[in-house]
């Protein structure tokens, strides 16, 4: 029997609904209506999808750790390339995952000028971003394990958590291997707001920072 779903209400922030027994065609389905209309992240694990309205605290501190890693690259010379909340599946794996934000930098290269990416080819991204300010019903971590994704960084709770993907799975590090032996974990003082300076003057104070570690 041929599923099918409807959606009418719109969504409060911060809410989420799992769906389980859910086909990898429906999967499809769903991405292509909510790529016009994205107002929910999804996530699909083996069966079952979650979706997510996103708080504006979860975006902000995903739109500025996001910042905040293309500063940095900037400031060391790398390149990088950003797909944000690209979604990532594997049909084999039956998995699928947005990022709050994704990027390409030791593989930059192999996908600079691609605008499709098709991971049965091309390396998953370097380093992917999870902002967890909502609960989740669903393993991300483990999503991001079967995507092969190498490293992970979750913003919880006011810390930075950088995730190493090894053969037994993700293991906690203090050093990135997209910036090596750079203090990532520094990142997070640059993250909290404040009432006295605005987005752009923590963004400057914080390349000026950088510029004085590897002077």
């Amino acid at each position: 029997m041929a599923q099918t779903l409807t959606l009418t209400r719109q969504p409060k922030p911060g809410s989420h609904l799992i769906l389980n027994d859910i086909s990898w065609t429906m999967y499809e389905k769903l991405l292509e209506v909510f790529a016009e209309h994205p107002t929910r992240r999804i996530t699909y694990y083996k069966g079952t999808l979650e979706l997510i309205t996103p708080l504006p605290e979860h975006e902000t501190y995903g739109w500025t750790l996001g910042r905040l890693v293309t500063t940095l690259s900037e400031e060391l010379g790398l390149e990088i390339r950003g797909l944000k909340s690209t979604t990532w599946r594997s049909l084999p794996k039956a998995t699928g995952k947005e990022a709050d934000e994704c990027f390409y930098i030791q593989n930059e290269a192999l996908v600079r000028d691609k605008l499709t990416i098709d991971l049965s080819v091309d390396p998953p991204p370097d380093l992917a971003i999870e902002i967890d300010v909502t609960h989740s019903s669903l393993d991300k971590m483990a999503v991001y394990r079967e995507l092969k994704v190498p490293e992970v960084w979750r913003w919880q709770k006011g810390k930075l958590i950088v995730n190493i993907l090894t053969d037994t799975g993700y293991v906690e590090s203090q050093i990135s291997m997209a910036f090596g032996s750079f203090p990532i974990k520094e990142l997070a003082r640059f993250m909290q707001l404040d009432p006295h300076k605005g987005e752009n003057a923590r963004l400057r104070e914080f390349r000026a920072w950088v510029r004085s570690q590897i002077s």
